[in-house]
């Protein structure tokens, strides 16, 4: 009995002691990354308020409320209303993305989403999420938000996706930082299929400072090896394909399906993706191949969040709806 309370008393003692050097980590964690947040960090993230420190594994807001997300508020956290609505007898597009596409601190008049309504003359939804990559599109139109989105959206035959060179590694990191609480939602892809990360408790171990630091480091060496590429495309085309497919299952009918590639910073594996989508039927449009000007300079990317300006839109919004026209 003696021998077994001591066996006990060895492994309860190394719990205890693991437990506390974890623990130790992730303050260590946090305090070296606040620091780094403190002097690098660009102004748009006017987040400091939030990063105290603590284990924060909540999903997003649109997981459970995707219907009461797009309310138009001026809030970057929440999404948009829809632009164009007195174009009510055409026929509906709908916007996906990140911040470009939702149109990160502009006015609602200064978006895509405004400009391509009023030059096409209908209805745009956009639907794009601050931070968000391509299942922030999946989730809308192929899982649980798919009921919010249909009710909301009874008809279209038109989407776009705005796509940047970060939305690879959003696919599978769950915090845009170690310092932020934020949590991004992801899903595992095996077998060619897409289940939500929605598990409590693995999500509250993925909270860790330690934890998110080693899965950034680790995401940003997978993402930027060439070696995965052809892994990487493959499931870039399948969001865009299983999208796509529950459009047309849903509409009955077939989708005209746009991907601008904002490759004014230059997007890995472009010519890869670009032939593997186009052999799917998507239309991909790249914004290098629009206009000769730099996108990069201040009077089209603000400077201070990296982000579109309208004057960015523009010059490219009558460059894409031209596109769209055409076919």
């Amino acid at each position: 009995m003696k021998k077994l309370l001591k066996i006990f008393s060895i492994i309860f003692i190394n719990i205890i002691v693991v437990l506390s050097l974890f623990f130790i980590s992730d303050v260590v964690t946090y305090f070296l990354y606040l620091k780094i947040f403190e002097k690098d960090t660009i102004s748009f993230l006017d987040n400091y308020k939030y990063c105290k420190f603590g284990y924060y594994s909540n999903l997003p807001i649109y997981i459970s409320d995707l219907k009461n997300f797009f309310n138009g508020y001026d809030n970057i956290y929440m999404g948009r209303k829809p632009d164009g609505l007195e174009y009510k007898n055409s026929i509906p597009i709908v916007i996906f993305g990140c911040s470009y596409a939702y149109g990160f601190y502009l006015n609602y008049n200064q978006t895509i989403s405004y400009k391509l309504a009023h030059q096409l003359k209908r209805t745009i939804y956009n639907r794009a999420i601050s931070g968000g990559s391509f299942q922030h599109m999946y989730f809308q139109a192929v899982d649980f938000g798919s009921k919010d989105f249909f009710n909301d959206i009874p008809n279209l035959d038109t989407v776009i996706y705005i796509m940047i060179n970060d939305h690879y590694i959003r696919m599978k990191r769950n915090y845009y930082s170690v310092i932020l609480p934020f949590m991004i939602h992801t899903y595992s892809y095996k077998n060619g299929k897409f289940k939500l990360n929605d598990n409590k408790f693995i999500n509250f171990l993925k909270s860790s400072y330690t934890v998110k630091n080693l899965s950034n480091l680790y995401l940003k060496s997978y993402f930027n090896n060439p070696k995965n590429a052809e892994q990487i495309t493959d499931m870039t085309v399948k969001y865009f394909e299983e999208t796509k497919n529950a459009l047309e299952k849903h509409y009955e009918k077939k989708i005209k399906f746009y991907i601008i590639l904002y490759d004014a910073f230059e997007i890995p594996y472009k010519n890869l993706l670009t032939k593997k989508l186009e052999d799917k039927g998507f239309i991909v449009i790249s914004i290098k191949k629009l206009t000769n000007e730099d996108l990069t300079q201040p009077k089209y990317l603000k400077q201070d969040d990296g982000h579109p300006t309208e004057a960015a839109w523009n010059l490219l919004t009558p460059l894409i709806s031209e596109k769209i026209k055409k076919y």
